[in-house]
């Protein structure tokens, strides 16, 4: 089974809420099962929409095996996900930074931590013509002007308020690859350690110090696919690891595996969260 997918960037005006969008075809008979593949810890939040029969695939999810329903949001994951795709099924994604649903949606997602929900059942009916404009788009294109229209509605029907110093915490994170202590981000923004660590686990559920950590493995993770002859040593030194150990001990907890025995059965699909069998 031969499995493609494809990253599209957003306008500028929508980078503070959007990631990205992504897609993902499998080919062959609907019989055929694909191998298990990989959902990278990003830190974002995704909104995963299928748009071909079978409106579902399966998935591992804390040992389990799950069915995603047709449209669901998955929140920011710290254990391992893997998936499988049938044959002809393709998958149309929307990454979302953490705060784009507090922002947008006033949803807290705490509750998403290493899971997910039912996209209508937990963003409620204004997503119900999202999905199904995404659904009828002739084309990938078209799905991501309709993502681009929708979050454009969504922004400029936001109130106007001053800017949360927790976005500004998020921003501030990211920008610096997850390189900055919690304590730096505190200084950043002005606000307390206790207070940010409240703040982070009554919005996305995890705290900072484990965003900070997930955001670093992600750039060391995209690092090595533009470095392959760098070493772990050098990998480490780069992004601010104490040394080799915690950065295969961060790999390990976010992958399953270690860095040479994932790295070598993985291959990433571009600026997408996933990795297909190699």
């Amino acid at each position: 089974m031969k499995i493609v997918a494809q990253h599209f960037a957003v306008p500028a005006d929508l980078k503070p809420y959007l990631d990205g969008c992504w897609y993902i075809q499998s080919d062959g008979p609907v019989t055929e099962i694909s191998p298990v593949q990989y959902c990278l810890a990003t830190g974002q939040v995704e909104i995963i929409i299928h748009i071909t029969a079978p409106y579902h695939h399966t998935g591992i999810m804390d040992g389990k095996k799950v069915l995603f329903p047709e449209a669901f949001i998955g929140g920011i994951h710290v254990e391992p996900v893997m998936f499988q795709l049938q044959g002809g099924m393709g998958i149309f994604g929307i990454s979302c930074k953490p705060e784009t649903l507090i922002m947008l949606f006033n949803k807290r997602i705490g509750d998403l931590v290493d899971t997910y929900a039912e996209l209508h059942s937990y963003l409620g009916n204004s997503v119900t013509e999202l999905v199904g404009r995404i659904q009828d788009a002739p084309s990938q294109e078209h799905r991501v002007q309709v993502a681009v229209d929708y979050f454009r509605k969504r922004v400029a029907q936001q109130e106007q308020r001053d800017r949360y110093y927790f976005s500004e915490a998020m921003q501030y994170i990211r920008m610096a690859t997850g390189q900055h202590s919690v304590d730096e981000v505190c200084g950043k923004v002005f606000v307390g350690k206790r207070q940010l660590q409240r703040t982070f686990q009554e919005n996305i559920g995890i705290s900072p110090k484990t965003y900070v950590r997930i955001v670093r493995f992600k750039g060391a993770y995209d690092f090595v696919q533009c470095n392959p002859n760098a070493t772990w040593t050098e990998i480490s030194h780069q992004f601010g690891y104490a040394d080799q150990s915690h950065f295969i001990r961060d790999f390990r907890e976010f992958t399953g595996e270690n860095p040479r025995a994932f790295i070598s059965g993985f291959s990433p699909l571009y600026s997408t969260p996933l990795a297909i069998t190699n």
